[in-house]
């Protein structure tokens, strides 16, 4: 797969991933290549206490894994993805005074 067919499968894998773990309080996802080439995918939610949470679920990077190897992203970047969490609440903080 080169790549703008890898960025095209991650991009689709996005929405679908937000959508399943909105009930986790997911609320955005988007990703960006590491210097490897290869996918970090990046989840936000809503508070510290959340991110604490999501990160506490071993499910989810198996899940993430799963909707990016449907939607075509190599065995070999499926497995080298890096998940990380954030938060609006931390995010908010780096502005503060």
């Amino acid at each position: 797969m080169d790549d703008e067919h890898q960025r095209k499968a991650v991009d689709a894998a996005m929405l679908p991933i937000v959508a399943s773990l909105g009930a986790v309080g997911v609320i955005e996802a988007h990703w960006l290549p590491d210097r490897d080439g290869d996918p970090v995918v990046w989840i936000r939610v809503q508070s510290e206490a959340g991110r604490v949470a999501v990160q506490s679920y071993p499910w989810v990077l198996p899940q993430v894994q799963v909707m990016l190897s449907r939607l075509g992203l190599s065995g070999e970047k499926v497995m080298a993805l890096r998940l990380e969490v954030t938060s609006v609440e931390a995010e908010d903080r780096l502005f503060e005074g």
